[in-house]
């Protein structure tokens, strides 16, 4: 079955990385205790109890307002988008498994896991670096949560309903509809 996109109080997404969403289980749920309401619905899809048929929902809203976090969760992908899917080093485009993530200042000389001490590298620029301290093509920042998001706009796409390109105004050269 699938998914429902969850909106917040102002009808975006809480969040594009990612994409906000709920099982259509939850919906329900939620939707019966009104702590959301249904937007729209899937167009041939109902669900059905004993007492009750309902079109199942495929996109709903929260009543109340989630405040958006200023900074980006420190993550594998998050270092990619930041990055631009580019090894820091070579500066060619990849593949997220074609990836890795490489400490500028290596571990075996102190440095830490964080925002400003990783960058995306593929793996022979990893190995040829090793434990020298290599200073990459653009130095490592931390991004606030809206660079994350807005960059991930530049990348494809599926959802399970055309309706939902209405909330996430994501670039339809970017965007597969599968049903």
């Amino acid at each position: 079955m699938p998914s429902v996109l969850l909106l917040n109080a102002d009808a975006r997404p809480l969040s594009y990385l990612p994409l906000s969403t709920i099982s259509w289980q939850n919906a329900v749920k939620y939707m019966f205790a009104d702590k959301i309401h249904v937007v729209e619905n899937y167009e041939d899809r109902v669900l059905r109890s004993a007492n009750l048929t309902i079109p199942m929902p495929s996109v709903v809203m929260l009543h109340t307002y989630q405040k958006q976090p200023n900074l980006a969760r420190y993550s594998r992908r998050n270092v990619y988008i930041r990055d631009d899917y580019q090894c820091q080093y070579c500066g060619n485009d990849f593949h997220y498994d074609e990836l890795t993530l490489d400490h500028v200042i290596p571990k075996s000389k102190g440095g830490k896991l964080g925002w400003t001490n990783t960058v995306a590298a593929c793996g022979p620029c990893n190995v040829k670096k090793g434990s020298n301290i290599i200073q990459p093509i653009n130095k490592p920042y931390r991004p606030t949560w809206h660079q994350i998001n807005n960059s991930r706009k530049h990348y494809p796409y599926t959802i399970p309903d055309a309706k939902w390109q209405d909330y996430i105004n994501w670039p339809e050269d970017q965007l597969k509809v599968v049903s």
